[in-house]
C-alpha cells in the first residue's frame, strides 16, 4: 500500500524490467536531445542541463538564485563513450571500442560502460533503442 502510494507520488519509482546482458549488448544508446553539448579544448564533453520546467523549480531557483542550467564536464573516457552514443553503434561496438582504445579486457569494458550508461540514464540524459523483437521473444519465451 505504501508502495503504491510513493509510486503514484513519484517518490518512489517502480521496479524497472531487467533486460538481459545479450539484449543489453544489442541495445543502441540514444543521447536526450534536449541536452546541448560542447566540446572543450582539451577534448573533454561539457553536457549542459537545462533547469526542469516546473513551477515549483521556478519558485525555488527565484528565492534561491539557482542557475538556469547545471554542467557537467565527462573526463576523457566519458566523452570518447558520449561521442560514439550517435545512435549507430550499439553498446557492444562500443565495448569493442574501449578495450582497443584503452587496452582493456572485454568484461572490464563492459562493466564499467554498463554502469556509466545507467548513470547517465538515471538523470534522463541518454536512452536506449532496442528491437522489440528481441524483449518480446524474451517476455513469451
Amino acid at each position: 500500500m505504501l508502495n503504491k502510494l510513493l509510486y503514484a507520488l513519484r517518490i518512489k519509482k517502480p521496479p524497472g524490467f531487467k533486460v538481459p546482458r545479450d539484449v543489453m549488448l544489442k541495445a543502441i544508446p540514444v543521447r536526450n536531445a534536449a541536452i546541448k553539448w560542447e566540446v572543450d579544448k582539451k577534448g573533454e564533453v561539457a553536457l549542459v542541463i537545462p533547469q526542469k520546467d516546473k513551477l515549483w523549480v521556478k519558485i525555488v531557483s527565484r528565492l534561491f538564485r539557482i542557475p538556469p542550467k547545471k554542467v557537467i564536464v565527462l573526463d576523457e573516457v566519458g566523452s570518447y563513450v558520449w561521442r560514439l552514443c550517435d545512435g549507430k553503434n550499439d553498446v557492444a561496438k562500443i565495448v569493442d571500442s574501449l578495450c582497443k582504445r584503452y587496452n582493456l579486457t572485454r568484461k572490464e569494458a563492459e562493466v564499467s560502460l554498463l554502469m556509466f550508461f545507467r548513470q547517465l540514464s538515471k538523470r534522463g540524459l541518454l536512452g536506449f533503442a532496442v528491437d522489440r523483437r528481441l524483449i518480446e521473444g524474451r517476455v513469451k519465451g
